[in-house]
């Protein structure tokens, strides 16, 4: 026996099976395999078109393929009907669970337990009932590395055809690579590496990129070639020129002019380069239909970014319709965001109700905090997100959705996703524009901001802020960004008897009243700390253009490059610490 299968029958020993015995036969109920097929619709729709080519093959050699799901339930199969009603005997058949703690081991359980090609020839399989059976299963890979199942294919023992592993490995790849497709806005094939002196690979190591040319996808064929760390990163020019273009989706109809200025929008006032250059890429977002993601501290007016883009695209007349996923419980989440049938659970409307998605109609959702999400949910709305259907909860009928989406968060999701909080595949699916608002404390317009609140508060009465006043919004650094700004001014302007807000009247949490000059003089840099902080402004108001941030600083490119790695600076677009 195969090392691989040595190490099941030791796992099926430990778990007290007894080959003598019948393998648990329980077929799972007709309502929950609904749910499951549902649950795998894009593996199914992938999988099918190809198990279709091969059932021809199956027919002609007695053998039947099998598709199954990351969880051992076999959701699909087609083939020889013969040997299918054979099978059915041991329930190798759509319901039944092929886990190796139901069946022992076998092609389909022991494949999702080792990740890899898997071949179980008669006598190999650990139950008695099943050694008549020769099965070869391949897993099933997503574009980002996940599992998903496995496609298998069995025959009886004596009827095993020699390509049937090599058969089950090219589908599942060729699933892959259909998902691949599927998703990514681009695709390209690396060039094809060399497996002899002389020969050739068969499979083609196929890249999936996003809009930033950021690699999103890998098939097993290019991981291996780029390695899996290599998801996330920007694409090398140099690779990228050696392969061949598979795919391109991209859209070139929604560029503006280089000095164009960001449209007047009330909701948003500012006059800071960060804040306007934020400003700038949200209008140009309005444009387009791709999701956007906006990530900025609480209270940095993250919504009125999303109502921004909503109300200057083609989906102004629609409804807007924002959802806090922070604010919703996990076991509602689904409920809010897809609708529900009448009875689907205790409390719910006798009539059902509609979710939030399907209220959007044509318009646009907000999912504000969405790192807040739990995992289970996030799952679900990726699946949304992938088929542009919801099924209410307690309900076997799909919608189409046709809302455009918006999320936000105040969270770093690059690191939630190091830590097993945010799902990767779900973050690359809403980063289409990536939106970064700054908060208060980097913005160079406070006081214009702080008088235009102000005007708003006041509405016709003239109030004015004293030169003291202005001194001291200016020493403050704003957790609570403009959400608190607002409410300082609205407590100034009840305090304030005359036309002008003095100092006394800006209370603050972690200013002394009384000491606004003293604060400022503590609050006086090294020159070394000055220059980092000067630094790291200007990478980060340049985006990380090293030649533009040097123009900012009034100092040569070299110069800069040195004062970054005395400095330490390694990242220029990730400077959140400013």
């Amino acid at each position: 026996m195969s090392t691989i299968v040595q190490q099941s029958w030791k796992r099926c020993q430990e778990s007290s099976l007894k080959a003598t015995e019948k393998a648990n036969d329980q077929i799972i109920s007709s309502r929950r395999i609904k749910e499951i097929i549902q649950e795998n619709h894009p593996l199914i729709r992938e999988s099918f078109p190809l198990f279709t080519k091969l059932a021809p093959f199956l027919l002609s050699t007695e053998h039947i393929a099998l598709l199954s799901d990351l969880d051992g339930n076999i959701i699909h199969t087609v083939g020889d009907p013969v040997f299918a009603n054979q099978a059915q005997k041991v329930q190798l058949q759509i319901g039944a669970n092929w886990t190796e703690g139901n069946k022992g081991t076998n092609a389909i359980g022991t494949a999702l337990i080792a990740q890899q090609p898997v071949q179980i020839q008669g006598d190999q399989h650990y139950f008695l009932e099943n050694r008549f059976l020769t099965c070869s299963a391949s897993p099933v890979f997503s574009p980002t590395g996940e599992l998903l199942g496995v496609i298998d294919i069995s025959t009886r023992k004596e009827y095993s055809h020699p390509f049937a592993l090599t058969i089950a490995c090219m589908i599942a790849e060729a699933v892959q690579n259909r998902l691949m497709l599927a998703e990514a806005e681009r695709v390209i094939a690396l060039p094809r590496p060399l497996t002899t002196a002389g020969g050739a690979g068969l499979s083609l190591p196929l890249v999936g990129l996003d809009q930033d040319d950021r690699i999103i996808s890998l098939n097993e064929h290019a991981k291996k070639h780029l390695g899996k760390e290599a998801l996330g990163t920007t694409i090398d020019p140099e690779v990228e020129r050696a392969g061949a273009k598979i795919q391109d989706r991209r859209r070139r109809v929604w560029s503006m002019s280089p000095g164009s200025q960001a449209k007047p929008y009330p909701r948003l006032a500012g006059s800071c380069p960060l804040f306007l250059q934020a400003k700038k890429l949200g209008q140009k977002a309005a444009h387009v239909d791709f999701p956007v993601l906006i990530h900025g501290e609480s209270g940095t007016g993250k919504e009125l970014f999303a109502q921004m883009i909503h109300e200057m695209g083609p989906r102004a007349k629609e409804p807007f319709i924002a959802v806090n996923c922070s604010s919703i419980s996990e076991n509602l989440i689904e409920s809010e965001l897809f609708g529900y049938e009448g009875g689907a659970f205790t409390g719910a409307h006798r009539e059902g109700r509609i979710g939030k998605f399907e209220a959007a109609k044509h318009g646009t959702i907000f999912l504000d905090e969405i790192g807040d999400m739990s995992l289970r949910a996030q799952a679900a709305l990726l699946r949304v997100l992938q088929e542009k259907i919801v099924t209410p909860v307690g309900s076997n009928q799909s919608r189409p959705i046709h809302a455009r989406v918006i999320a936000a968060t105040h969270r770093n999701l690059p690191e939630e996703i190091k830590a097993g909080r945010f799902r990767a595949d779900l973050y690359y699916r809403l980063k289409g524009v990536s939106i970064q608002v700054p908060p208060l404390r980097m913005r160079a317009d406070v006081i214009q901001l702080a008088e235009y609140l102000i005007q708003k508060i006041a509405g016709e009465e003239p109030i004015f802020l004293s030169k003291e006043a202005k001194l001291k919004l200016r020493s403050y650094s704003w957790p609570g960004n403009v959400r608190e700004l607002q409410g300082v001014l609205m407590q100034a302007c009840f305090l304030s008897e005359t036309y002008e807000i003095a100092a006394e009247h800006i209370q603050l949490e972690g200013l002394e009243e009384a000491g606004v000059s003293q604060e400022a003089e503590e609050a006086v840099q090294s020159l070394r700390e000055t220059e980092l902080k000067a630094i790291k402004k200007a990478l980060y108001t340049s985006g990380g253009n090293v030649s533009q941030a040097a123009k900012l600083l009034q100092i040569g490119r070299n110069t800069l490059y040195r004062k970054m790695a005395e400095y330490h600076i390694t990242s220029p677009m990730n400077q959140g610490d400013l």
